[in-house]
């Protein structure tokens, strides 16, 4: 097994007694070197050195120098490739601090098994096999690693694998299944990954899905670029801060006195305590006019900016970098004053657009929608929160989709108060089918996606202010 400084990472040494690895957002400081582990750093930096060309590099400094390895190892500094006559078959690279590598924990006479939160993925021209819960990536450079992998799916013990049923010698085998399980990708039979009790008991209620979202979309990793990159300008234009209109046929909506409403409204406190979801239908039915009020103080545009990259808007609700990605789409089951169907809310002109009449896509995502409890009532109008995902990953790196969901729950939230302020029944879903979406709103799933759901029917209206 060869060892090299990991991508990125490199050996300063400005003077003699101040040598020390540096990498993104890490380093070591190994002060003075003695002559071996001066011998043994400088190798790692010039292409790597095998294991077992350690002692003979280190000489009389061999103990100090596997110290400092596994102090760099540890805190994410080297790679381990695993080679076979000069083919290269594996290399393991740290992806962030909280990497570690269990030594002498490799039995041999137990069950291994791929941890179920591996997955394998193409990047740059070449597979890599990724794994969360050990911060770490392989790069995957031979078809027999990729058999292997498939062939652990279940628990196995090295002795049932052998140069025959993987083609790989015996002893390039076990280092390969020995670097593995010392990271923790492969593990034993029932185990997410060798921990304590305390996080066996969190990690099982993970989704691999989830808990790789959750860390890639938080800029996990040495190796991943995240946040305001702006990546695509000069190669693709932004795209609008405004969705063009999508239709000719369109309704003017009520727009409320703000004037009146600071004198006259529910105070904050009041509406912010009594917010709940309330599903079924109240008293009296939900009017166009109510509906007009509710757009208009959660999700008109307020005003319209120019920068260097176009346009940005300012709205009732934040919104990552002012992108404003998300669009609503009313699917009106009963709306006095209405015609039932499906529309798209225009923020700037404050109108509807009618997408369409009923359809039986339309028809299922107003009965996904149902109260849970009986009379199972679906709700007055459905409003859809879609999200042109491109708005904000021109911007953002890595981090766009998460900003999507932030952005679609402080909409929900003020949809939820301004729903209470008006006395109406709202409720968010935490499904809605996207193809359905897709087929009424006639748009590209890739280009704009159905993120989210409120729901909201006509109920008391509530008392006056004092």
């Amino acid at each position: 097994m060869r060892l090299s400084l990991a991508e990125g990472v490199a050996l300063r040494c400005p003077d003699a007694e101040d040598a020390r690895v540096e990498g993104p957002g890490r380093s070591l400081r190994l002060g003075p070197l003695a002559p071996g582990v001066r011998a043994v750093f400088e190798s790692l930096a010039d292409g790597g050195i095998h294991e077992g060309e350690v002692p003979a590099a280190a000489g009389s400094d061999t103990t100090l120098a596997w110290y400092w390895l596994d102090l760099a190892g540890d805190g994410g500094l080297l790679s381990w490739t695993v080679e076979e006559r000069g083919n290269l078959l594996l290399t393991l690279t740290p992806a962030s601090a909280s990497f570690l590598r269990h030594r002498a924990t490799f039995d041999a006479t137990q069950p291994l098994q791929l941890s179920r939160f591996a997955h394998t993925r193409m990047a740059e021209g070449r597979a890599v096999l990724d794994c969360p819960t050990v911060h770490a990536t392989a790069a995957l450079h031979d078809r027999r690693v990729v058999s292997l992998l498939f062939d652990m799916a279940r628990p196995t013990l090295l002795a049932r694998l052998n140069q025959f049923n993987t083609g790989i010698e015996s002893f390039t085998l076990r280092e390969l299944v020995r670097l593995l399980a010392e990271t923790g990708i492969l593990v034993p039979n029932g185990l997410d990954v060798p921990a304590s009790e305390e996080t066996q008991t969190a990690l099982k209620q993970w989704e691999p899905h989830d808990l790789l979202f959750h860390l890639r979309s938080r800029g996990w990793g040495h190796q991943t670029r995240a946040g305001a990159t702006y990546r695509f300008r000069g190669e693709l234009p932004n795209p609008p801060a405004i969705k063009p209109s999508v239709t000719v046929e369109t309704v003017e909506l009520y727009r409320p006195d703000l004037a009146a409403l600071r004198s006259e409204d529910r105070s904050f406190t009041e509406v912010v305590e009594a917010r709940r979801s309330l599903r079924g239908r109240g008293a009296t039915p939900l009017t166009v006019r109510q509906l007009g009020e509710l757009l208009y103080r959660a999700a008109r545009v307020r005003d319209v900016r120019t920068t260097q990259d176009g346009e940005i808007t300012d709205r009732p609700y934040p919104s990552a970098g002012a992108a404003y990605a998300l669009e609503l789409y009313p699917l009106v089951g009963e709306c006095q004053g209405l015609a039932p169907g499906a529309y798209h809310y225009d923020p700037l002109g404050h109108r509807l657009e009618k997408l369409s009449g009923p359809t039986p896509e339309f028809h299922a995502l107003l009965d996904e929608a149902r109260a849970p409890v009986e009379p199972y009532e679906r709700p007055e109008v459905l409003v859809v929160v879609a999200a042109r995902v491109p708005r904000l990953a021109w911007k953002y790196e890595t981090l766009a989709y998460s900003l999507v969901l932030q952005d679609t729950g402080a909409l929900v939230q003020t949809l939820y108060l301004v729903s209470t302020a008006l006395g109406l029944r709202p409720y968010a879903l935490g499904r809605s089918d996207p193809d359905f979406f897709q087929r009424v709103a006639g748009v590209d799933g890739f280009g704009e996606a159905s993120v989210g759901a409120f729901a909201v029917s006509g109920g008391d209206p509530p008392d006056p202010a004092p």
